[in-house]
């Protein structure tokens, strides 16, 4: 593939996508990385309207301080708006014990970005999010244990953020800022292995490259075919769970052709703790008459006269 051909490739898809979604202005997570550079370039490059965040975590020292410069000169000699912000992960992080570095900043920055995007009037939150990250989302939830809702990769459009390089790999996406002579920051922690995520990328994926001729084309492939298949699981599950906080009959679950997954996506609005699914379908399998409790993160759930129900805060129910 030439690079002139990588171009085009994204100029376009952007463009068409762009088009499609009828979208105007669009904010852009700007770290100063390949991934978010070929993103705000691409958009300028299309005609939209763009506005570049760029948080700065201090983790880093002088490296950190120094890609908050790269980014403002890039916006700069592209005249491209920018907005950044500061932020203290330590005094986050005692705020809410037991909450990681990784979660503590991506929680910062999404609060940011969501207030940003809320009062802004912009259509999107445009991300740099490219194939290789999905493929590293797909091996982190399968290693989480999780099923086609987690394996299905990242949306390209949740109706807030928009991933518009998501089709593209990273050496399609570096090949583009080589034809465009781009520059961009490199994260140094991302050349540790230290985070679940950097393992996977710098030392499992590359293993599975060397031995399976075709890997990306071929999880790209199944990535693809989980997508499909979830959405015809969510079709059925939301015919059925219509409405948060309706309660769901126990012959609903047990007529169900998966009854535990059924009780699952009943519960997660209310943050289930992990083995709850299981002890609430053990119980309704028992069929004792008694009325079963269990406190869920978000209220009680109640398993009462052949249904299931949540009470909320002091004895608010919804049934």
């Amino acid at each position: 593939m030439k690079k002139s051909d990588v171009f085009s490739m994204i100029e376009a898809s952007v463009k068409q996508e762009a088009s499609n979604l009828n979208f105007r202005k669009i904010l852009v997570a700007l770290s100063g990385g390949a991934d978010s550079i070929a993103t705000a370039y691409a958009l300028k490059r299309v005609g939209l309207e763009i506005k570049a965040l760029h948080c700065n975590f201090h983790l880093r020292g002088r490296e950190s301080n120094d890609d908050q410069t790269f980014v403002k000169r890039f916006c700069e000699k592209n005249s491209i708006p920018l907005s950044t912000i500061d932020f203290d992960v330590d005094s986050y992080k005692e705020a809410n014990p037991g909450v990681s570095v990784e979660m503590a900043c991506r929680n910062l920055r999404h609060e940011w970005f969501s207030k940003i995007l809320m009062e802004s009037g912009y259509d999107r939150l445009a991300t740099g999010h490219n194939a290789d990250d999905n493929i590293e989302t797909f091996f982190l939830n399968m290693l989480r244990g999780s099923g086609s809702r987690g394996l299905k990769g990242m949306e390209r459009d949740n109706g807030k953020i928009w991933r518009p390089l998501l089709s593209f790999h990273r050496k399609e996406i570096l090949s583009f800022l080589d034809d465009n002579k781009l520059d961009y920051v490199v994260d140094s922690t991302n050349l540790q292995s230290d985070y679940r995520r950097n393992f996977l990328r710098n030392e499992i994926i590359p293993l599975l490259k060397e031995k399976w001729l075709g890997f990306d084309t071929a999880m790209d492939k199944t990535i693809s075919n989980l997508e499909t298949e979830n959405n015809l699981i969510e079709h059925y599950l939301n015919n059925i769970l219509k409405e948060t906080g309706s309660s769901l009959e126990v012959s609903t679950i047990l007529e169900s052709w998966a009854p535990l997954l059924l009780i699952k996506r009943f519960l997660d609005p209310y943050g289930p703790f992990v083995k709850t699914p299981e002890e609430v379908l053990s119980a309704i399998n028992a069929n004792k008459p008694h009325i079963r409790r269990w406190r869920l993160k978000k209220g009680i759930l109640i398993l009462r006269n052949g249904k299931l129900f949540i009470e909320i805060g002091h004895g608010k129910s919804r049934s």
